[in-house]
């Protein structure tokens, strides 16, 4: 299993007006084979902060995601937005226990 997280940080007002750019790629990126997890959020502190959460079958699997045509579509669609920093960042993990719910 590969954990992925990280964030875009965005001028203020800018990660609203990518909202529906993000809502799209999210759907992209859940259909393709060995993805479990795809999520942007908005951080509760930070507005302009999109935290990035994901989760894959592989590496195998996270290596194609980045070859997708939607993937870099997406890359070259953040160009439209003021966008201060990036950073996604990966782990090999494996499930170790469940703390709340199910």
């Amino acid at each position: 299993m590969i954990l992925v997280m990280g964030h875009i940080r965005m001028k203020a007002g800018e990660a609203a007006r990518a909202r529906d750019a993000m809502v799209k790629h999210m759907a992209d990126v859940a259909a393709e084979d060995g993805c479990e997890h795809y999520s942007f959020a908005f951080d509760a502190a930070e507005p302009d902060t999109i935290r990035i959460s994901e989760r894959w079958t592989s590496p195998e699997a996270l290596a194609a995601h980045g070859d997708q045509p939607h993937q870099k579509a997406f890359g070259r669609a953040l160009r439209d937005y003021a966008v201060e920093d990036v950073s996604v960042k990966a782990w090999d993990g494996q499930f170790w226990r469940t703390l709340i719910g199910d």
